[in-house]
């Protein structure tokens, strides 16, 4: 019942967004009785029981989605159980994930605000923190969708027009690495031009996104200025033997088909006192995470110690993710060197 509610909302909602837009150069007539197949009649005594129910209405739908993720992810594992075997790896650890699935709705902390910062020097290309997003955050593995995009441009130009996205080797001597993902702007745009409140900033300065009320309008990705949001074309798929057990109802947890995803730092864990995932797994230590209000915390240091940078100031975001020129560039490796270090 409350998947088929949901449903006809998000269906009413972009009948009601076209129709705003139509009605800007001529009088559009809905009729009636389509209008009401789209309309779940309510009842006085279901308002009053729902205002009744203990915790906040997202804390709610985390628990419901949680139940129906557990409830997906167990139909999936006995399919794989049934065809490779109880025994056998996959049905296993199929098993292990859904009964971790754990849905939260977990607030920001008072007086916090995050902030990110990344070493142009230490970066070497790897793309590691792309691939950990990927599986940090049930990225669908079928529609190419990335939430970090890494840039290489040309160390003498340092210019962004000559950026390339798709090279096959790094880290090159002439060249500088670039990662960009969601700035988390301190005057996002694209919470602005949402015509159903479906993204906004959050006090702890994580810009997110209410899949359930996104209508795929996809104005907020014409307004990012930094290219940081994606768009599912088709329905996203991730392989129960590959989820990510610790979700986040304005995170991670699987999206829908026709909603926008994008970088959200992590916030099934920076809530938890963590870091984000490109943070930990970054193999030189090029990114910084922290509170901008904490005098001790690294992003303070950074900051401070080197000073800071963002991309496309002009556009008047104010981001709160900084770019700096650390002590000493990461060297290459040398032809060779594998061989000379053991690795």
């Amino acid at each position: 019942m409350e998947g088929r509610i949901n449903q006809s909302r998000r269906d009413f909602l972009k009948v009601a967004a076209v129709a705003a837009g139509v009605s800007a150069v001529s009088f559009v007539a809905v009729s009636r009785d389509e209008l009401k197949k789209l309309l779940v009649p309510v009842r006085v005594e279901d308002l009053i029981a729902e205002a009744a129910e203990a915790g906040s209405p997202l804390e709610r739908r985390a628990q419901e989605r949680e139940a129906k993720l557990k409830q997906w992810c167990q139909a999936e594992a006995e399919k794989i159980c049934s065809s490779m075997g109880e025994d056998s790896e996959a049905c296993k650890e199929a098993r292990k994930r859904c009964a971790m699935i754990k849905v939260k709705a977990t607030g920001p902390r008072e007086g916090v605000r995050f902030a990110m910062a990344l070493d142009v020097n230490k970066c070497i290309g790897c793309r590691r923190c792309a691939y950990a997003c990927v599986m940090e955050n049930n990225q669908a593995r079928n529609l190419g969708i990335e939430w970090i995009k890494v840039l290489e441009i040309p160390r003498e130009e340092m210019e962004i027009v000559y950026a390339n996205m798709h090279y096959t080797d790094a880290p090159k001597p002439n060249m500088v690495y670039v990662p960009v993902a969601c700035m988390h702007c301190e005057d996002p745009p694209c919470t602005m031009v949402c015509p159903v409140k479906a993204t906004w900033k959050e006090p702890d300065g994580i810009v997110v996104v209410d899949y359930d009320r996104c209508i795929g309008c996809r104005y907020c990705i014409t307004a990012c200025p930094y290219g940081a949001r994606r768009f599912n074309w088709a329905k996203p798929y991730v392989p129960v033997t590959e989820l990510n057990p610790n979700m986040h109802i304005l995170g991670n947890v699987p999206r829908q088909i026709h909603v926008v995803e994008k970088c959200t730092w992590c916030i099934q864990r920076t809530r938890d006192g963590g870091v984000p995932a490109c943070v930990e797994v970054c193999p030189v230590g090029a990114r910084v995470f922290g509170d901008l209000h904490d005098p001790s915390s690294p992003i303070r240091r950074v900051i401070e110690e080197y000073g800071a940078f963002v991309l496309k100031p002009e556009a008047g975001t104010r981001p709160r993710f900084f770019y700096f020129f650390g002590p000493k560039r990461t060297p290459p490796r040398e032809p060779g060197t594998e061989r000379e270090t053991g690795h």
